[in-house]
Formats: C-alpha cells, sequence, structure tokens
C-alpha cells in the first residue's frame, strides 16, 4: 500500500504575530492521516515571535526570524528546508478552510501519479469580501488574458515539480506567485479540487492592485515565455490595450459620479 504523501507547509511572516499563530493553529487542525511538516520564514519580527516560535509544542520542522529579501525570497528560504513529497505555502494571517483541507486535496490527487510531480489547486474563501475564488476547469489561455486568478494559498505543488520550476523569480515581484504558476501550468495541467481548501486575508499587498500594474505584469510573462492568449503578440497586446482602457474609462466614470453629490451638498 503506497503511503500518503508528506506535505510541507511554508509559512512566511512579518510583523503579524496574531496572524502568524492563526495560520499555525489551523495547520496544527489538519486531521490528515499522513505527515505535515511545517516551516516558518519570519523576517524579524521581534522578541515575541522568535519566543513563541522556539516554545511552541510541538515544535517546527524548521524555522527562523531574520531579514530577508522581501516574500518571494522568503518563501525560496522556506523551499530549500523542506523535505515533503508535496509543498504548500499558507502565509502568515491565511489559513486552512477546516480541519480536512489537506486530506481532501491528498484524496483528490490519488491516482494521478507521483504527488512530487504534480501541482494543483482548490478554492479559497475571501475574507471580508463574501465570496470563493477558484477558477475550475483551468484555462491556460483564460489565465493568460488576465481573467483567471490561481488562489497561491490553495494551491500544491509536487517537490520535483517545484525544483524543476527553481523557485520563484524574484524580478516579478508582487506577480512572482501567478508567474511561477504559469511555469507550473506549462509544464503539466493542474489537478483541480472543488472545495475550499484556504480563507485568504484580504488585506495582503497582491490584493487590491490598479489593473494598469496587473496589465503590466500580464505584458511581461507573455513576453518572457513567449505565450500568448490570443496566438500572437501584436493581437494579445491590443486585447489587453482595450481592457486597460476601458477599465480607465470606467475608473473615470465612476470618479465623476462619486463627485456629484459632494459638489451638489457644496452648492447648497
Amino acid at each position: 500500500m503506497t503511503s500518503a504523501p508528506t506535505v510541507s507547509v511554508i509559512t512566511i511572516s512579518f510583523h503579524d504575530f496574531a496572524g502568524l499563530k492563526r495560520t499555525v493553529d489551523s495547520v496544527r487542525a489538519q486531521r490528515y492521516g499522513g505527515h505535515i511538516e511545517h516551516i516558518v520564514i519570519d523576517g524579524g519580527s521581534g522578541d515575541d515571535v522568535v519566543a513563541y516560535l522556539s516554545k511552541s509544542e510541538p515544535g517546527f520542522a524548521y524555522w527562523q526570524s531574520e531579514p530577508d529579501g522581501g516574500r518571494y525570497d522568503a518563501m525560496n528560504q522556506g523551499i530549500a528546508h523542506a523535505s515533503g513529497d508535496l509543498l504548500w505555502f499558507m502565509h502568515s494571517g491565511d489559513r486552512f478552510s477546516d480541519p480536512d483541507a489537506v486530506a481532501e486535496a491528498m484524496k483528490a490527487i490519488s491516482g494521478h501519479g507521483p504527488a512530487r510531480e504534480i501541482w494543483g489547486f482548490g478554492m479559497d474563501n475571501l475574507i471580508g469580501l463574501g465570496r470563493v475564488r477558484g477558477p475550475i476547469p483551468f484555462s491556460i489561455r483564460k489565465f493568460l488574458a488576465g481573467w483567471q486568478v490561481v488562489p497561491h494559498q490553495a494551491s500544491f505543488f509536487g517537490s520535483s515539480l517545484v525544483e524543476k520550476l527553481g523557485g520563484y523569480d524574484l524580478d516579478f515581484g508582487v506577480a512572482a506567485d501567478q508567474e511561477f504558476i504559469l511555469r507550473a501550468a506549462l509544464l503539466r495541467d493542474p489537478i483541480t479540487v472543488r472545495r475550499v481548501l484556504c480563507d485568504f486575508d484580504t488585506t495582503g499587498i497582491g490584493t487590491n492592485r490598479h489593473p494598469s500594474e496587473v496589465f503590466h505584469d500580464l505584458r511581461r510573462m507573455w513576453d518572457t515565455h513567449a505565450h500568448y492568449p490570443l496566438g500572437g503578440r501584436k493581437v494579445s497586446r491590443a486585447y489587453l490595450r482595450t481592457w486597460e482602457y476601458y477599465l480607465r474609462f470606467l475608473e473615470f466614470v465612476f470618479a465623476k459620479i462619486s463627485k456629484a453629490p459632494a459638489q451638489q451638498n457644496l452648492v447648497e
């Protein structure tokens, strides 16, 4: 009988002690028959965090609390210390949706080949926004077009696949998680899990970005990997430019509408 895949949960944290404890509690609450190792990479948040990490029982597979080069540098450091068949990135403040999240995800990948070679994702609950996100079924064309965003904290990656991918590209900044997912998707199709796996903290810096920043990152990903949603570079860029102008127009209209009542009150 094949043993259950081992799972490395990697948590990055920086000045979010309360969020870190919520994440740790959700990891320890998992009812999974296989082994889960928890790795915490903290950016140097102070003595309280160090005391918590050093005294926690059960202990962590690995932890550190020192300055790093940002979130994706921290995630790459976490990868270097992971020994599991599958890697799951659960940032400070985010948490597994329920105690069976890992077990259900591992059940979904059963029969799809070695766990170390696959990747997949489920859905996440956007805390505070009242909605669930998860592009199922996945379409690489829609992903490239910006119509689908894969929830990173509801995603898991085989360790051998991660080794092939080479970690996160720090040059992509906030978009490095989606660029990492694109590289994974170009190697093989994801296994999708039709359930919520993660409660996602929507206060992070990557959650509410201006469309122009998102479009810039999409163009960079297209050119870097020579993959375009509409076949060619010119037509894909024209499509994206049209969307960008349309959203800017809507932004302008909404700004005008919101100012009108205020101006009317001043007149009165």
